[in-house]
């Protein structure tokens, strides 16, 4: 069939789409359709080591749960909003205490491990009220009551699980409330006189900062760490031992506003440390969604406190398309809208798109126009469909003026999903306007940026954006060289996906979505070549080669 067959047989709708950009929506396409490039296989897998599943914003992390919860029947999705964590960042003992320099990550890893612990006990057998709480720790007790560590575990459970039945939020606050009594008595206790009023911790002297983590220490240490070492060894030996029944617990949406920053931060390092712990359960997986960018700032903001980041590679799933996949994607997404009104015959984006633009064959143009995700593909077509209503087919015309449309809304993505470490992201960008779409280092000067610099970046307002407070320091301050800007300024660029770094004349061109080259002051010099991701070339309005 040729595509006039197709234009006299099918006719797009306005309204047609081949799927949403988020996969909680996406229910149309998002099981029928859905591609396993052997992600899904290893996360299903409670032997292999991956349980982190890392990747920029629409890349599949959320497909993938999705359809893990689909083919598993033991998940167990907990949601972060839905702990009551924020009861951590509004309890003004615990705030106390961080803001003094005490150290509670154990005590972080420890809630962790209750919440995770209870609810895998709760889903295992049931438990839905007292009696049936009951009934379990009594037999448990009946069973291990000559083991004296197992014992130990199921006093634990006792003591800190004795409503099973509630809602994990309730749990978060019971240990958490028994915690701060217990701190918020030590201090007492320790006659220092200090108040707990917002901001006291930075009128401590250094002394008294110096007893008040040590006082912190010693509460957090004697929270049961070896009882709850018990339960977990118990769980892995006698509770989750059946290898024909695995259990999965998976936590998403860690990108969203559930608690301020500093801690979202100190909380998910102990989450990396409990995936770990939880390991030794050997038919329990539990399955973290991290973007990228966040497992970044994690790794920046608590660095200091003994996270080696080298130690937990193992651990990440590291989530990478090629060209072939994405294709495939949108093959069966097509086909999929298509079957619904015309035929039950696969067809194939070829028949429907035009084979060539200009002498780029299509396929390479639209993966090119993607940062080898498939919601940018997705979103692309969805453009393309939109300005091809009552058509069989989609010209040349159409996808150049639906090219506008989605570059401008790449720019607004990349803003969203980098704007914690890179505020002005959008306006590195505009670096490129009127420029040509490659250049070498040595292109970025100061005369050829002056106007650029003077619009987004010259000003006598402080600023967190690294990119401007460099340049501030470069030209207000004379503390930075001019290369040395550039470094960071095209280092940022880099991160974000935005351009390609061509180091030397032999390299590849590097992306720092499917590369794990990073540039530094040694490896890049001015005969280095810099190119701007296609997706941008519209909307910043950058001459194309």
């Amino acid at each position: 069939m040729d595509k006039k067959d197709a234009g006299t047989n099918f006719r797009f709708r306005r309204s047609d789409r081949i799927g949403e950009a988020a996969a909680e929506v996406d229910d149309k396409y998002l099981f029928d359709c859905f591609l396993d490039t052997g992600d899904l296989e290893i996360l299903q897998d409670c032997n292999a080591p991956q349980r982190i599943i890392v990747g920029r914003t629409g890349s599949g992390k959320s497909a993938l749960l999705r359809n893990l919860e689909a083919k598993e029947e033991n998940v167990i999705k907990l949601a972060p909003e839905q702990l009551a964590l924020s009861y951590l960042s509004n309890s003004e003992v615990i705030r106390f205490f961080d803001d003094a320099g005490s150290n509670l990550d154990l005590f972080y890893q420890l809630l962790w491990r209750h919440v995770l612990t209870v609810e895998l006990i709760k889903s295992k057998y049931k438990i839905t009220n007292d009696a049936a709480q009951k009934s379990f720790l009594n037999s448990l007790s009946q069973l291990f009551q000559r083991d004296k560590n197992k014992q130990y575990a199921v006093d634990y459970l006792r003591k800190w699980g004795e409503n099973f039945w509630n809602e994990a939020e309730y749990r978060v606050k019971e240990i958490t409330g028994k915690i701060e009594q217990d701190l918020k008595a030590s201090l007492s206790s320790n006659s220092l006189g200090i108040s707990l009023d917002a901001g006291a911790a930075k009128k401590l002297t250094h002394e008294e900062k110096q007893e008040v983590i040590r006082i912190g220490s010693r509460v957090v240490n004697k929270v049961q760490v070896k009882a709850l070492a018990e339960v977990i060894k118990l769980l892995a030996d006698e509770i989750f031992n059946d290898v024909q029944k695995s259990y999965f617990i998976i936590i998403d949406d860690l990108d969203t506003k559930w608690i301020d920053d500093p801690l979202k931060y100190k909380l998910i390092r102990a989450l990396i440390e409990t995936v770990k712990t939880f390991r030794q359960i050997k038919n329990v997986k539990v399955i973290v969604a991290l973007r990228l960018d966040l497992l970044q700032r994690v790794i920046a903001a608590t660095r200091d406190s003994g996270f080696q980041s080298e130690k937990y590679e193992s651990l990440y799933l590291k989530i990478r398309w090629n060209k072939a996949q994405i294709i495939e994607v949108l093959n069966r997404r097509i086909s999929y809208l298509v079957k619904q009104r015309y035929t039950s015959r696969s067809i194939p984006i070829e028949e429907l798109f035009p084979k060539k633009i200009g002498h780029t064959g299509f396929t390479d143009y639209l993966v090119d126009r993607t940062f080898l995700r498939p919601r940018d593909a997705i979103l692309f077509v969805n453009e393309c469909i939109e300005r091809a209503a009552d058509k069989g087919h989609i010209s040349v015309q159409v996808i150049h003026d639906a090219e506008g449309a989605y570059s401008q809304k790449r720019i607004d993505s990349m803003h969203e999903e980098w704007q914690t470490i890179y505020p002005k992201v959008a306006d590195y960008l505009r670096v490129f306007t009127r420029r040509p779409v490659q250049q070498r280092v040595s292109d970025f000067n100061e005369e050829s940026m002056r106007d650029w610099l003077f619009n987004y970046f010259l000003d006598e307002n402080p600023s967190e954006d690294p990119v401007k407070r460099a340049a501030q320091q470069w030209l207000n301050e004379g503390k930075l060289s001019e290369f040395r800007f550039v470094l960071i300024l095209l280092e940022s660029l880099y991160i974000t996906g935005a351009i390609s770094l061509k180091p030397e004349a032999s390299a590849p061109d590097y992306w720092a979505y499917f590369s794990d080259y990073k540039p530094s002051e040694g490896s890049l010099r001015p005969t280095s070549v810099v190119k701007l991701h296609p997706s941008f070339w519209r909307a910043i309005g950058a001459r194309p080669p």
